[in-house]
């Protein structure tokens, strides 16, 4: 019957078979409609609670899939992100290797982060060898540098998320760390940033958890030479950096 959904949009000029009797055209169209908008009202409804009634119900298919890849040696990628944050945030020794080993982090697309590997991050760019908690945890001074555009997270279903994004924002900032907007395009003439702009600032004025602050971006004009000290910077995306000192360069 679900299946149908898709369908019934298509289907309402459909005649009935015996055009020239008195049949209830009319009638059998609006029952057909109710039944739709009550057939989809209860798909969204079972779709929202299906999954927490389902969990318990499951649990033990998961369980049995785990000791199948156990005894065969298997570990799939959420395996891998789970074990290496285990063992960073279990083990100080191996913990207090990897922060001396890696001097500097690089993180690109951030915006496709998952609450794993921001973990992972913040654990190794701690100035603290002992705190396992990265909620608690602060970068050491120049050592993160992060670029994201939370308007293109789209991964949600791989656990991505803005809010997660929007926090880590929060901390490294609290940590010292200067805010630097992209505002720039060298994607788009100035007519379509314009246009752009225009439909989106409106409407993505105010930032909160769960939605960035609008950077409205110019369009590179015809000449213009970049450079890294004039300010004019690329992309429609956030970059966080830390530094020493807590100045924002012009």
């Amino acid at each position: 019957m679900f299946g149908l959904l898709g369908g019934w949009g298509r289907a309402k000029d459909w005649k009935a078979y015996y055009g020239k009797d008195n049949f209830p055209a009319d009638d059998l169209r609006n029952r057909r409609d109710a039944l739709k908008i009550r057939v989809q009202q209860f798909v969204d409804k079972a779709g929202a609670d299906l999954a927490p009634r389902l969990r318990e119900e499951l649990w033990q298919v998961v369980e049995g899939f785990e000791q199948l890849k156990e005894r065969a040696g298997y570990l799939d990628f959420l395996d891998l992100l789970v074990r290496a944050r285990n063992l960073v945030r279990d083990n100080r020794d191996v913990r207090v290797d990897l922060q001396r080993r890696f001097t500097h982090i690089f993180v690109d697309e951030f915006q496709d982060t998952d609450p794993l590997q921001a973990e992972i991050l913040m654990l190794l760019g701690s100035d603290d060898p002992d705190q396992r908690d990265w909620r608690q945890a602060r970068p050491v001074p120049g050592k993160l540098f992060i670029v994201g555009d939370p308007k293109q997270s789209i991964y949600r279903f791989r656990r991505a998320d803005v809010a997660l994004y929007q926090e880590v924002k929060r901390r490294v900032i609290a940590s010292g760390g200067a805010l630097v907007d992209l505002n720039v395009s060298f994607r788009a003439v100035p007519e379509i940033q314009t246009a752009v702009n225009a439909a989106f600032a409106p409407v993505m004025a105010d930032a909160s958890l769960t939605q960035a602050h609008y950077c409205a971006a110019g369009a590179k004009q015809e000449g213009t030479r970049y450079s890294a000290g004039s300010g004019r910077l690329t992309c429609l995306a956030t970059i966080w950096r830390l530094r020493k000192d807590r100045g924002l360069e012009d």
